[in-house]
Formats: C-alpha cells, sequence, structure tokens
C-alpha cells in the first residue's frame, strides 16, 4: 500500500491529530471569509438569470413577427400621405387643381411663413390664394387637392358671396411637408498659407 501524507511526514499520532484540527480550523476560516458571505448572492443571480432570459425570449418573439411588421410598413406606406419633394410642389399642385376645378384665382398661390415645427427630417411650408367660383367648384378644388395623397391641409378658408350673389369668393390657406434633404459635408481642404521663400 503507498504510504500516506502523514506517513511520508514521518509525524506521531498525536501531531497528525493536531494537523488535522488545524486544517479543518483553516477550511470553516476560508469558508467564512469567501463562500458563507457570498451565499445570498446565488440567490440574486438566478433571480438576474431568470430576467434576462425573460427578456432574451421576449426580444426573439419581437423578431419573429418582424416579416408581419414589414408588411403592415409596406401596407402604411401604400395607402397613407407622402411628403412633398421640394417647395415648389405644393404650390403647383394647388395651382394645377384650381385650374382643373374651374377656380378663377385672383392672386396667388402665393408662399407664406408658417409657425409649424420643423425638424433635421422635413419642412413645413405654405401657400395662399385668393378666388372667385361656384360652390361646386370649391368642393372639387378641395377634393383635388386631397385626392393628391400628399401631406397637404387646409389651415384656413375664408367664404363670402361676391357682389352679384351668384358666385363665391374666398380665401385658402394650405400648409405642407416636405422633406429635407441630408446636408453634405464639403471636403476638408487645408488652408495654411504657403511659406515665403527663404532668401539666399
Amino acid at each position: 500500500m503507498s504510504a500516506s501524507v502523514f506517513d511520508k511526514m514521518n509525524l506521531r499520532p498525536q501531531e497528525r491529530r493536531l494537523v488535522v484540527i488545524v486544517g479543518m480550523v483553516i477550511f470553516v476560516l476560508l469558508n467564512m471569509w469567501f463562500v458563507w458571505p457570498f451565499f445570498n448572492d446565488w440567490g440574486t443571480t438566478r433571480n438576474e438569470i431568470e430576467k434576462h432570459r425573460a427578456t432574451l425570449e421576449r426580444y426573439k418573439r419581437e423578431i419573429a413577427q418582424r416579416p408581419r411588421y414589414e408588411a403592415r410598413q409596406k401596407e402604411l406606406e401604400t395607402t397613407g400621405s407622402k411628403m412633398l419633394q421640394n417647395e415648389n410642389d405644393l404650390q403647383r399642385i394647388v395651382q394645377a387643381q384650381a385650374a382643373a376645378s374651374g377656380i378663377q384665382i385672383v392672386r396667388g398661390p402665393v408662399p407664406i411663413s408658417t409657425t409649424g415645427k420643423t425638424n433635421q427630417f422635413y419642412q413645413e411650408i405654405g401657400v395662399s390664394l385668393e378666388f372667385t367660383s361656384g360652390g361646386k367648384e370649391v368642393v372639387d378644388f378641395l377634393v383635388g387637392v386631397a385626392a393628391q395623397n400628399a401631406m397637404i391641409r387646409v389651415r384656413e378658408m375664408r367664404l363670402s358671396p361676391d357682389q352679384t350673389q351668384q358666385r363665391l369668393r374666398g380665401s385658402l390657406q394650405f400648409v405642407g411637408n416636405f422633406q429635407q434633404q441630408a446636408p453634405t459635408n464639403a471636403p476638408s481642404r487645408n488652408v495654411a498659407a504657403a511659406a515665403p521663400p527663404r532668401k539666399k
């Protein structure tokens, strides 16, 4: 049989008992310092693991819904209103629909200042016009503008009979949004002045 550790250390029985007792005391002290204080951490860690697992499962369920969200986005893009392409689109649409509806423009459409908020993605613009027409023409005009599927809305409308009491005269203010172009950064240039030639 192989010799035990105690045999190799050539310890007497009393010394062996002392070594065992000292080892047990050291083992208990090490557990008291490095193991027992962290018993409560296991419960906290287990709760964190469960919470992260639940979050991961929720994310997986949302990711699985991506095809449905993309299909819904395409549906909304085809049915919703689109932004104007530039500042002139609003004026062009209003003028074209006025001519198509038989509206007689007295003044405008002219750009007006707006108080709407703008940001880095879109800017609000407005135009106004004064006109005379019949009642049906006004309705056709408004329906025609709305049918353009653009982000155009009427901010203000005033109507009153003209002097003949046979036609209407009034004014309209339209407001729309157009998408701003992303700013392009000009390439950096070194503008350091050339050093003057050295004199010989």
